[in-house]
C-alpha cells in the first residue's frame, strides 16, 4: 500500500540515512540556502493541509519523533483551519504558513454558484462577463462601452476583495503563531489562479518573505509533489506545476525511496505532500483513494475542455 504513514516514515528514514539536512521553507529563505553549492544535501518538507488537519498533526508528530521539521500550510476554511492543531504543530518547531486561495474563494462567494466560475487559470482573470452583461441590460444600457466598463469594475472588485480577504485570513493565522511564508492552493475548479493576485499586489508588503512558486529556482531545486495521489504526474495536476530543470520519472513512493538511496536525485529537493492522503488506517486509505480518483477524472475533463477552448479561440 502506497501513501500510508508507514511509507512516509520509510521515506524520512531514507532521507536521514542519506544525510539530508532538513530545513523549513522559511529557513531556506532567511539563510539564503539557494546560494549553497557543492555536495550539501538539503531537503524541504512542504505540507499543504487542504483538509483533515488531524492527519497533519499525525505527520507532524512523526517528524518530531524523528527530529526533523517541515512547513505546514493551512487554508482558512473549515476543512483545514483548526487553531488548536495549528498551535500544537507550531509548538513542535514546525513552520506554519498560509495556504491562500483568495481570488478563487472570493469569486466563488461572489457568484453564489459554487463551481460557476469553473475555468482554466487565465492570467489576470476577466471577472464575471455574463453577469456584467445581464446587469447592463437590466439597467437599460447594453452598449459595448458600458459593458466593458462593467467588466473592468468587476475585475477590479474581485482583486480588491481578494486582497482584503488575504489580509483578514493572514491576521487570523497570526493570532495563533507567526506567519512569514505563504503558498498558493490550486483550486482546480476555479478559473482564477490565486497567484495572479501578486501581479497587482506584493506579498512582501504584508510581512511575507517567500512563496514557493515564486522564490525557489526549480532549475536548481528538484520539486516532488504528491498532487493527484501520484508523484509529479502532470495529468493529475491543474496548477501544482513548476518550470523544472530535472526530468526524473517517479513511479511510486517505493521508487522515490530507491532513487534517494541510490543518490540518483539532485542535492536540493522540496517534497510537497498533502497529509490527508497519508492514512494510518485501511478505511481512511480506501476513502482517500476513491475520492482522489474521482478528482483526477474531473481534472482530466477540465484539461480537455480547456484544450478545446484554446483550439476554438
Amino acid at each position: 500500500m502506497d501513501f500510508t504513514l508507514k511509507t512516509y516514515k520509510q521515506l524520512l528514514f531514507t532521507l536521514l540515512d542519506q544525510d539530508y539536512s532538513f530545513f523549513t521553507f522559511q529557513e531556506y529563505i532567511e539563510n539564503n540556502l539557494s546560494l549553497i553549492t557543492g555536495n550539501s544535501s538539503i531537503i524541504i518538507l512542504r505540507h499543504d493541509v487542504d483538509r483533515l488537519p488531524e492527519n497533519a498533526l499525525r505527520v507532524a508528530e512523526l517528524e518530531k519523533r524523528l527530529g526533523v521539521k517541515g512547513s505546514y500550510y493551512f487554508r482558512v476554511v473549515k476543512e483545514s483551519f483548526d487553531a488548536g492543531i495549528i498551535r500544537e504543530i507550531a509548538a513542535m518547531g514546525h513552520e506554519i504558513g498560509y495556504h491562500y486561495e483568495n481570488l478563487a474563494e472570493v469569486s466563488r462567494q461572489k457568484s453564489g454558484y459554487g463551481i460557476w466560475d469553473m475555468g482554466f487559470g487565465k492570467k489576470m482573470a476577466e471577472g464575471s462577463e455574463q453577469k456584467s452583461g445581464v446587469r447592463s441590460k437590466e439597467e437599460g444600457d447594453s452598449s459595448p462601452e458600458s459593458t466593458q466598463n462593467s467588466k473592468l469594475k468587476t475585475q477590479n472588485s474581485i482583486f480588491e476583495l481578494a486582497i482584503e480577504d488575504f489580509e483578514e485570513n493572514l491576521k487570523k493565522l497570526r493570532e495563533i503563531c507567526p506567519i512569514k511564508t505563504i503558498c498558493m492552493h490550486g483550486s482546480p475548479l476555479s478559473k482564477y489562479d490565486s497567484r495572479d493576485l501578486w501581479e497587482v499586489y506584493d506579498y512582501r508588503d504584508f510581512g511575507i518573505i517567500g512563496e514557493p512558486y515564486f522564490d525557489i529556482d526549480y532549475k536548481k531545486v528538484f520539486y516532488v509533489t504528491d498532487t493527484g495521489r501520484k508523484w509529479n504526474n502532470e495529468a493529475a495536476s491543474i496548477r501544482d506545476k513548476v518550470d523544472s530543470g530535472f526530468k526524473v520519472k517517479i513511479r511510486n513512493s517505493s521508487h522515490l525511496i530507491s532513487l534517494i538511496k541510490e543518490r540518483e536525485l539532485p542535492n536540493k529537493i522540496i517534497i510537497n505532500t498533502h497529509p490527508q492522503r497519508w492514512a494510518n488506517s485501511w478505511c481512511l486509505w480506501v476513502r482517500e483513494l476513491l475520492s482522489q480518483n474521482i478528482k483526477n477524472l474531473v481534472k482530466k475533463i477540465i484539461v480537455k475542455k480547456g484544450r478545446r477552448g484554446g483550439e476554438n479561440n
